[in-house]
């Protein structure tokens, strides 16, 4: 519908610029015509000539509405008419009547100069001739000079996007285009603008995925290397025959240890990997929170004993449902039980609160940590980012990044805040009856 009516409005218009110049024209002729009979002495009413019933221009005014009508008919309908066309149909217009005027100036001036031109014309066939298409050449010239003078503002704008163009291929996208006018031309150097910016975020997106891609391939490379290598060496120890059993039964354990590190660390990059996958669809159950988060502290309170940690757990429900898979909620409460237990102060508090805000369960876990500052607050949810940059820390530093990408999968939250020398993880998901 709405193109319907963008439709008729240029037709409409292009009717009333033609109904404009056909109407001139019904009076310049009609003029022409009583001024011829006035001269041969013919008699007629001179009054016809004055006032607002004046003829002539009654007969204007019903070309003029004729004209509109007939170009808004469904057959003219069908002509798709655009801002640019019609710029095109008025610099065309615009060049005859100035091609025009200048040719009754040129005529007037002559006739000025040359009180007797007009007989020397009428007895000089040959120099009538020359005359003629000497007014036709000026006619021409300046209707051609006009019209290209008109139109090289659109060619000049089309030469400017060109341009444009060229050094958006050679300069990479991102780049934009300034806008003029609101015809055609100025939709397609938006369209042009907004083609380069989503290639520029794409192309931009892409090199962050390489790079990340490439990071991650150092990434555990580094961490898989320090495993591997300590049970290469103690096995290459086993193959010596000057240790005794207790030593052997020692490095057997301690590669045996390893290899179980190897493998989390293997484990938690597949995890990282599928998680990070935008095709990853996680299972949602009606899981009972409260009933998830007592089973993960109950499992690790033992951990917090070496350093004498106290810990407080805080939900006032025995009964708190969301949409969640329980293995996947049950490894984030671990991850960010691990991380309490790997960085909490040695004789601190770690506290884990529940509360239910507007339908939306919050689950903050605090402890005491006074090594975090803001710069690693920062950075604290990004792949293998580690408090020790030596890298020396059991951790693969992909606990949180995994913490925070299952939240997200489930449509919630989870953020990171510093309170005095303590930090504090707040997970927000979604409650329901």
């Amino acid at each position: 519908m709405i193109k319907l009516i963008k439709v008729k409005k240029y037709n409409l218009i292009f009717g009333v610029i033609i109904g404009f110049v056909l109407a001139q024209m019904v009076l310049a002729e009609g003029y022409a015509i009583l001024a011829a009979k006035q001269q041969s002495g013919e008699i007629f009413d001179v009054n016809l000539l004055a006032g607002v019933n004046n003829p002539l221009k009654m007969l204007a005014l019903v070309v003029f509405i004729i004209t509109i009508i007939i170009l808004n008919t469904k057959i003219f309908g069908k002509i798709n008419l655009n801002k640019i066309g019609l710029y095109l149909i008025l610099v065309v217009l615009v060049s005859i009547i100035v091609a025009i005027q200048v040719t009754f100036m040129f005529c007037r001036i002559i006739f000025l100069l040359y009180p007797n031109f007009e007989y020397k014309i009428s007895n000089n066939y040959f120099f009538s001739i020359n005359i003629f298409y000497i007014v036709a050449f000026i006619g021409i010239a300046t209707f051609l000079i006009t019209f290209t003078l008109l139109v090289n503002i659109k060619v000049n704008y089309i030469k400017y996007l060109t341009k444009e163009v060229k050094i958006i291929k050679n300069e990479g996208f991102g780049k934009v285009i300034k806008v003029k006018g609101g015809d055609e031309l100025a939709e397609l150097c938006g369209s042009i603008n907004d083609m380069s910016l989503e290639l520029g975020e794409k192309i931009a997106n892409e090199k962050n995925i390489e790079n990340n891609k490439n990071e991650l391939i150092t990434n555990i490379s580094h961490d898989l290397k320090t495993p591997l290598t300590s049970i290469i060496g103690y096995l290459e120890l086993l193959n010596s025959t000057e240790i005794s059993e207790r030593k052997k039964d020692e490095y057997i354990q301690i590669a045996y240890n390893k290899s179980l590190r190897l493998k989390e660390l293997v484990n938690e990059l597949f995890e990282y990997t599928k998680l990070a996958s935008n095709e990853l669809i996680l299972k949602k159950d009606r899981i009972n929170i409260s009933v998830v988060l007592s089973q993960a502290l109950g499992e690790s309170i033992i951990n917090f004993s070496d350093k004498n940690i106290d810990v407080v757990l805080d939900n006032p429900y025995d009964e708190l449902f969301c949409n969640v898979d329980s293995a996947q909620i049950l490894r984030v409460f671990e991850n960010l039980i691990k991380n309490a237990e790997k960085y909490s102060d040695i004789n601190s508090v770690f506290k884990v609160v529940v509360r239910l805000e507007k339908e939306q369960i919050v689950i903050s876990f605090r402890n005491k940590c006074t090594e975090i500052n803001e710069e690693d607050l920062e950075n604290i949810f990004e792949k293998f980012y580690r408090k020790n940059k030596s890298r020396s820390n059991e951790g693969s530093g992909l606990g949180l990044p995994i913490a925070k990408r299952i939240i997200e999968l489930y449509g919630g939250n989870i953020l990171a805040e510093k309170i005095n020398e303590d930090i504090k993880f707040n997970i927000y998901l979604e409650s329901i009856e």
